[in-house]
């Protein structure tokens, strides 16, 4: 998705019809997001964000409003949620304690489970799937290792498998494409 796309999404005018009422109680009835209840809107965690350094249209005091506005798809279909980079900025600075890393992952796996993970995500999870590493092994690095007397490594996903297929993650079919 190019980024004069991306900053549109944020700018366009809502309606009422894009409201889900039940969107902010089904995010909060996680343990892991329920403490978004408590943010007032201050920005500290976007004023402390790296990543909104870089790509000011990242914006996580705006995601936590469009949650508890119950704007459903605006915010699972969006990239931004995927953007984090887990440094716990926000979480450090935020005056409330709110654990906004942890209300990223619970929003990224309901994204994922509405189809809405970016597809370098899935093919990751297939190549644990298929191998039980997250990136695929190349020749050299095969080699590298017999060189250091290191055991070869068991490209096997089949506990990986079980894990995946149980939770579900085998199942989710994209509906956008982020690239």
């Amino acid at each position: 998705m190019n980024k004069k796309k991306e900053t549109a999404m944020f700018k366009q005018p809502v309606s009422s019809s894009d409201f889900d009422r039940n969107f902010r109680s089904e995010v909060m009835k996680h343990p892991d997001a329920s403490g978004l209840s408590a943010c007032f809107g201050c920005g500290t965690c976007t004023a402390g964000c790296p990543i909104h350094e870089v790509f000011p249209e990242y914006d996580p005091r705006k995601l936590a409003k469009m949650v508890k506005l119950g704007m459903r798809k605006q915010v699972l279909s969006s990239p931004y949620i995927w953007y984090c980079a887990t440094c716990h900025n926000c979480e450090q600075h935020c005056p409330q304690n709110v654990k906004f890393f942890n209300v990223l992952n619970v929003l990224k796996n309901m994204a994922a489970k509405e189809g809405y993970a970016p597809s370098c995500w899935i093919q990751q999870t297939e190549q644990v799937a298929k191998t039980g590493i997250v990136f695929s092994t190349e020749e050299k690095w095969v080699k590298k290792r017999e060189e250091l007397l290191l055991p070869s490594l068991k490209l096997e996903g089949k506990d990986a498998k079980k894990i995946i297929e149980f939770g579900g993650v085998n199942k989710i079919k994209l509906k956008v494409n982020f690239e």
